[in-house]
Formats: C-alpha cells, structure tokens, sequence
C-alpha cells in the first residue's frame, strides 16, 4: 500500500470515529499502516505534569495502574514540558533514554524498544491533549521528506489532535459562548451585580392615601324626609351652632298649623267651660275634660315645635363639614340615620391609606409612613401607622386593600383634610436582589406551586 493511499485511508478512517475510546485504538492500532513499529502507547494529559495511559497497541482495553503504565506516565509527565515548547508543525520529539531522569532510565530497556518518537497532540489553540509513544526497533530517519512515510506520519498526528480535541477536549457550547463574550468581563458583571444585589435597602410600600381628621362625628339625617338644602360648603369651618343642612318641612309646618288651630279651639273652648262653671254646678265636670283636651294640645304643638326645630341640622361642635356636592343633596330623600356628612376636627389630621392585598409589606403598628401629597410633592409629611384593617374593603381606585390609619408627625402646615396623595409605608432592611424579584418569584410560586 502506497503511503498516499494508506494516508488518506487513515483520514477517512478518523473522520468516522464516533468516540474517544474508538479514537484512542485507531491512533495505536490503525497506524501501522502507515509506518511499522514495535509498539505504540497513547497517553492522556491530566494535569501541567500529570499523565495517564488511556490506549495501547494490541489492547483493547487498558490498566493504567499497571507498572508498565505508571512508568510510562511519570515519562510523559516528565517530557510534557519539551513537547509544549514544540512549534507548530514540527510537533515531533525523538525520545532517548538521556533526556529522562536517573530512575526512569533503568528502565528503559524493560519497557520501551530503543527508537522512540513522541507526538503530542495538540487542539487548534496549541494545547496539549495528549501524547503518542512509538517506539521501533530499526532507527528512525534522521530527515523528513515530503513523501515518506514518516512525514505523512507528522502531518496525520495533527489530524489525531483535531479529533481528539472534537471528541474530548472541544469546549461546551455554554464554555464557547463564555469565550466569545469575553469570560472575564462577564465574570466581573457578574460579579458586580451581585454586590449590588447585596446591597441594604428598606422594604416599602406606595400605596394611595389622603388626609383626614382623627376626631370627626358622623353628621346624619334626623328624620326620614327630603334635603332641601346644604348651608355649609364643603370643606368649610363652621362653629358650634351654625346650620350645616336643612330638610323639607312641608309636612311638619302643616301637622303643626292645624295643632295650632286645634290649640287655639280648646283654649275657647276651656275658657268658656271656666265661665259656665262658675255660674253653673253641673259644668264643673267639663272643667277637667277642656283643661286636659288643651294641655294634650299643647303637648302636640311642643312635641312637633321640636321635630321641625330637628330639620335644622346644626353642628355639634366646631370644625370643618366635609361632604360631596351640595347639589348631589339637593332634593335628595334619606333615611333616619342616613350619613350626611363627617363634622372633622382639623387640628388633629390624620392619615387614611389603602394597602392592596399584593402590597401590604409592613402593616405592623408603629410603622413609619411618608405621605408626598399631590398639591406638595415636595414637602413629604411624616407620619406613624397606629392601625390596619384586618378585613379587605374596596379601595377608590377599586383594589381589594387593607384600610390603614396613622397619625401625622412632625410640621403639619400643608395638612388639610381632603388632601389626596400617596403614603410610603417603610418596613425592614432587606437585599436589593429580594426587593426587586419579590413579586417575580411570588408569581412563579403561585403558577407553579413551589
């Protein structure tokens, strides 16, 4: 067989390979039809000066804790460094027992035949994979020519370093990718995100709040009847006595024109009874009866003198009457008991917030709140959280919330009832990492279940 032909047959025959072990006996086995020799050992490097028997000639199957393989290792340990000083393309070390150490190369002639090459093979960045021994009894030829055997026999052992690389030492697809973008760089980002991450910051909670009174009376209607009218604006101060509402009296001023009547006829009546009584005996007995009929109707007047004074509804105390549109009431028929609006002290504002369920971070009493109110964004005010609901309500903004009340601290100057805007409510030192994939990881937990 010709060397070209036995050449490119060996080629043929590594682009077919299909694992490490297959390679490994090809690259001791097959090559002799290339070149003869004695004896040919393929060892594997595991470290900067580590080396282990992977394949043998004439073996199918290898013990690298025999002594002849551990010989052969503490070898190719100890040349590794030569074959990684090698150039590229003349990868090619004739072996003598000269270049070993003193124990080793007592050896020599128990283990290896007296001409030996060695082959490192290499990937395409240079690296050593591993290193082929063949040793021979004839010597080896001193020059390379291009078409001897032995120089097809350098140029095949590039294309065994290929495969070896692909089949054993070719990095992962993740490892490539790690080399594309620059692995340090990434690694350092990496890193850095990380760090920040790490770094302390308070856990809180926006959620929409107002301001309100913390001492306020519930100002309802006092009879079932029709509103015919709100005196007091909305959000205006009134003082103890002023009339906040009135409601129609139609019905009260006619039942109480007709007691009027009523009383006016039995005080005649009552009247004439005394005159004839003292003439007359007999009408003694219709004295009690005109007296009593009078009293009744003066109760009744008294009694409905006092429901027409309630259709006034005047304040209680001092403060400002907060409601909705006067004209929403105008005309409008309520119940007894029906809210009207809330009398509120305005020297003691207060907090109202509404915490959705999915952000009821800290909702512990005392904890510390910062309202930034939409006319003053500027000028935040602070505040403690002194309780929360521990039953949802519909928020204004329609969210399912817990209802929140704290009590304000510090300048209150832009605190006025009614102001809307929006209550940061802080909770414990946590990571930044924990703070940004909360609401990602509580998600992933509800769909997944774990």
């Amino acid at each position: 067989m010709s060397v070209s032909t036995a050449f490119y047959r060996l080629s043929a025959r590594i682009g077919q390979v299909q694992g490490i072990n297959e390679l490994g006996f090809v690259i001791c086995n097959d090559t002799l039809q290339l070149v003869n020799y004695r004896q040919a050992a393929l060892m594997r490097i595991t470290g900067v000066k580590q080396a282990r028997l992977f394949a043998h000639s004439g073996l199918s199957d290898t013990d690298p804790n025999t002594p002849y393989a551990l010989w052969l290792a503490e070898v190719s340990a100890e040349i590794a460094p030569r074959c990684r000083e090698l150039k590229q393309g003349a990868r090619l070390l004739p072996l003598s027992p000269e270049m070993l150490s003193e124990p080793l190369r007592a050896a020599w002639q128990e283990w290896l035949p007296e001409h030996v090459w060695i082959f490192p093979l290499t990937g395409p960045q240079g690296e050593l994979l591993s290193i082929l021994l063949i040793g021979r009894d004839e010597p080896w030829p001193g020059t390379l020519t291009p078409d001897s055997a032995e120089f097809a026999l350098l140029q095949l052992c590039g294309l065994y370093g290929y495969a070896w690389w692909a089949l054993a030492a070719r990095p992962s697809r993740l490892t490539r990718l790690w080399q594309r973008s620059g692995g340090k760089r990434l690694l350092w980002a990496v890193l850095l995100l990380l760090v920040i991450f790490c770094i302390p910051v308070r856990e809180y909670t926006l959620v929409p709040a107002e301001i309100v009174s913390l001492e306020s009376e519930v100002i309802a209607a006092p009879e079932q009847g029709v509103i015919n009218r709100i005196v007091a604006l909305p959000n205006s101060a009134v003082k103890k006595g002023d009339v906040l509402a009135q409601m129609d009296a139609t019905t009260l001023q006619s039942r109480l024109a007709v007691a009027l009547a009523e009383l006016a006829t039995a005080d005649t009546t009552l009247h004439q009874t005394t005159q004839k009584a003292i003439e007359d005996q007999l009408a003694k007995s219709d004295l009690a009866m005109a007296e009593g009929r009078w009293r009744e109707k003066q109760v009744e007047v008294a009694s409905l003198r006092r429901e027409l004074d309630k259709l006034t509804i005047r304040a209680p105390r001092d403060g400002v009457f907060v409601y909705s549109d006067p004209d929403e009431w105008a005309g409008r028929p309520v119940q007894t008991g029906e809210r009207i609006g809330l009398l509120a002290d305005p020297t003691k504002p207060g907090v109202r917030a509404w915490a959705p369920v999915s952000e009821s971070t800290n909702l512990n009493s005392g904890a510390p709140m910062t309202v930034f109110l939409k006319v003053a964004p500027l000028s935040p005010l602070t505040a403690t959280l002194d309780y929360a609901g521990y039953q949802t309500v519909e928020a204004p903004n329609g969210v399912a919330s817990y209802i929140l009340r704290g009590t304000l601290t510090g300048d209150q100057a832009e605190a006025r009832i009614g102001l809307q805007g929006t209550a940061r409510i802080s909770g414990d030192w946590k990571a930044l990492g924990y703070l940004l994939l909360r609401r990602p990881i509580a998600t992933v937990r509800a769909w997944s279940g774990w």
